[in-house]
């Protein structure tokens, strides 16, 4: 098999990534409402000009995802490239250009999407298409399947996107290994540059506190005032982290880390994992890092909706509010909510799990996957370092891990001088990423394509 990691060809296959992610940004997937028609039927087209196998898989009316297969010989199960259509809506007024543009400005492609998570699919959709004409042309030969999967609806839970697929089409995506969103950014610690790989993922529980008291008029303060109680909940909830958990994925970050510091710094940022030493030492670092730190440390809960009273003079018998929680992988909702209920100690708050909700994973770090990226890396930015990393939130690919697929997040984006960090970028004004950025994400994840279907 010729090794087809871009040396000849590379400023082309750049520039085709660049038109399709322009082609993207201007199709207006905004979800709410949804409506991902207009880009899975642009890369339709792309496929139907190249003869790609493909399945359009509309889960209702405008909520579209799309399937497409290059087959290899077999001998290795297959691999999955995973992204989603559909994004976050905008405030117009904040963008100083058009956010369904596909703009270029001074080497940014802006447009929402450009970061969340349109870049992967251009990105991805490339790869696939070069690697359908080679495999076409005789020049290569794909130990295994390579699948490509555009979905819709992640932003809004993937009800018509992944869950619907692993529902209803389950076959699809019997695969392997996924590579999806999440991770694949840099950050500068030490002087040295850091690359994650979103080896797991927290889980989610939507928390309603329920705070109850006496009712009355409000010339008349007494100590059980519904608000009181839940403004008292609320703020010991906040007020420190809640227990300190470890994980595998933690503790090899960590220690990751702890190669970009100087003597004693480095023998004392492992003591972030005990839990009497984690927070005055959290306090030393960086505030970003930190607070990244501590999302992979312990379950979150960050309150987000407050809702109390009918009348200014009247003090209300009830006041709720809503916490956006995050389990990491072992934590319950069972656990959780006992964490909270200890923390809050107050038998007039009730604390009350809403909704769906999906259990945290962490994938195994040791695998085929991990190394391909670990040398397509090592290859394209040599003084950097890889490291797992746990996602404090959730992606599509918390459908696939309990499958027994090992998912991972990554999609590599080097740091952006003097700008905010792509991953920051994310669902914000002139949300984009520099033409540079694409390009060098482009030959990573080439890379690892390659490797890993040798």
């Amino acid at each position: 098999m010729r090794d087809i990691h871009m040396i000849d060809g590379t400023e082309e296959l750049a520039a085709e990534a660049v038109k399709h992610l322009q082609a993207l940004l201007r199709c207006k997937t905004v979800n709410p409402p949804g409506n991902e028609s207009t880009a899975i039927e642009y890369i339709r087209s792309q496929f139907e000009a190249e003869g790609i196998e493909y399945r359009v898989l509309e889960a209702a009316p405008g909520r579209v995802n799309i399937w497409a297969r290059i087959r290899g010989n077999g001998t290795k199960r297959p691999l999955l490239l995973l992204s989603h259509v559909d994004v976050v809506p905008v405030e117009r007024e904040h963008w100083s250009v058009d956010p369904f543009g596909g703009t270029i400005q001074n080497g940014y492609i802006y447009g929402r999407g450009a970061v969340d998570t349109k870049s992967l699919t251009a990105k991805e959709l490339t790869l696939f298409l070069h690697a359908a004409r080679q495999a076409k042309a005789g020049e290569m030969t794909l130990s295994r399947d390579l699948i490509f999967l555009a979905v819709a609806d992640e932003e809004q839970g993937g009800t018509y996107g992944m869950g619907w697929i692993v529902k209803n089409a389950p076959e699809l995506i019997d695969v392997e290994y996924a590579l999806n969103e999440g991770g694949g950014f840099a950050v500068e610690v030490g002087g040295k540059r850091i690359y994650v790989c979103s080896t797991a993922e927290k889980g989610n529980a939507l928390i309603k506190l329920r705070a109850t008291g006496d009712p009355g008029h409000g010339s008349v303060p007494h100590q059980r005032n519904a608000i009181s109680r839940l403004a008292n909940a609320v703020r010991r909830v906040s007020l420190a982290p809640l227990p300190l958990h470890v994980t595998a994925t933690a503790r090899a970050l960590i220690a990751t880390l702890a190669q970009t510091q100087k003597q004693p710094q480095q023998s004392l940022l492992p003591l972030v994992l005990n839990p009497l030493l984690s927070e005055s030492l959290l306090g030393t670092l960086d505030t970003y890092i930190a607070d990244a730190l501590r999302a992979m440390l312990h379950n979150t809960a960050s309150p987000t909706l407050l809702q109390a009273g009918y009348a200014s003079n009247v003090i209300p018998g009830e006041a709720t509010a809503t916490l956006d929680g995050r389990l990491l992988p072992g934590q319950t909702p069972e656990m959780f909510v006992a964490e909270l209920q200890r923390r809050i100690s107050d038998p007039n708050v009730a604390v009350e799990v809403e909704g769906v909700t999906f259990n945290g994973h962490e994938c195994e770090q040791g695998t085929e996957l991990f190394t391909a990226i670990r040398d397509a890396l090592a290859m394209h930015d040599p003084q950097a370092l890889i490291s797992p990393y746990l996602l404090p939130a959730m992606t599509d690919s918390r459908f696939l891990v309990p499958r027994g697929i090992i998912a991972y997040g990554f999609d590599p984006m080097m740091p952006e001088p003097g700008w905010p960090s792509p991953q920051q970028m994310a669902h914000g004004h002139d949300e984009r990423i520099s033409v540079a950025n694409v390009a060098f994400g482009l030959r990573v994840l080439q890379r690892v394509v390659t490797q890993i279907s040798a």
